[in-house]
């Protein structure tokens, strides 16, 4: 009960704040209005061609310094980013390709172990897009580990969409690419459905 009356002083008083404002700003502009309209006609056209120069040269330098900052963040965020998501690619393609190069397959312990760290990593670094596609992704690992699965390639899709997840987060557009292409890439034999 206490902190909905406080809830609603704070409503209250950010309203009477938003009136306050608004109704400065009208003072602001009816004065400038005014001023304007006292000057001679041939220095108000200049005076408003003047202030609208420096408006829009502020406006600008605003927009651009928005802007660079915004570039600056999103690669630091895919400077970060890349590792994380090299390492998904690695682990997927150690399971896929560990016994066509000789190697072993990781095991369960190595799975679990990876997928605790890796995501730790996705909660700091994944879009919302690549933790949604990985969410799917693990759940449907999690389903399919005794081999119970209505669709077999149902993980295949999956992963598809997951490396799909990964592009896009790294700024790639994704055009053109349809079903199976990125698992054409890896799978020889891979079915019709997923064509």
């Amino acid at each position: 009960m206490k902190s909905e009356v406080q809830h609603n002083k704070y409503f209250v008083f950010g309203l009477c704040l938003i009136v306050f404002l608004v109704f400065g700003v009208y003072l602001l502009i009816a004065k400038i209005w005014a001023i304007l309209e006292s000057v001679d006609p041939r220095l108000g056209s200049g005076l408003a061609i003047a202030s609208a120069t420096v408006l829009v040269s502020f406006m600008s330098v605003l927009i651009s310094k928005y802007l660079d900052r915004k570039a600056e963040i999103l690669a630091h965020l895919r400077e970060k980013k890349v590792p994380t998501y090299e390492k998904i690619i690695n682990f997927i393609f150690s399971i896929t390709f560990a016994k066509k190069v000789g190697k072993k397959q990781p095991s369960e312990k190595e799975m679990i172990k990876f997928m605790t760290e890796i995501t730790q990593e996705l909660v700091i670094w994944g879009s919302d897009e690549m933790l949604d596609e990985f969410y799917k992704f693990r759940m449907m690992s999690l389903e399919n580990i005794d081999g119970n699965s209505e669709n077999p390639y149902t993980i295949l899709t999956m992963v598809e969409d997951l490396l799909l997840a990964i592009r896009k987060d790294l700024g790639h557009k994704n055009k053109g690419i349809t079903r199976g292409k990125i698992l054409g890439l890896f799978i020889n034999d891979l079915p019709n459905e997923l064509k």
